[in-house]
């Protein structure tokens, strides 16, 4: 008895499929900005403070362009 098991595969999601920049806003949080580049806050942070992600400060809150995360990313 030498049956073939039926395999259903599914084709792979993307790994960034919740990461899709069209997703998200114009303007970033830190948070938002850390899920976009898989990384966590405190690694945003390192970068912005590094001038490695330019970021605009309004108030105490930190604001990222996704054109300059997208730029980053190129890079």
């Amino acid at each position: 008895m030498n049956q073939a098991l039926a395999v259903n595969v599914q084709p792979e999601k993307p790994i960034f499929a919740k990461t899709q920049f069209k997703d998200y806003p114009d303007v970033l949080t830190v948070q938002q900005t850390a899920e976009l580049l898989a990384v966590c806050k405190n690694t945003v942070y390192k970068l912005i403070r590094d001038k490695e992600l330019p970021c605009r400060r309004i108030g105490s809150a930190i604001r990222i362009r996704k054109n300059d995360v997208m730029e980053f990313m190129r890079q």
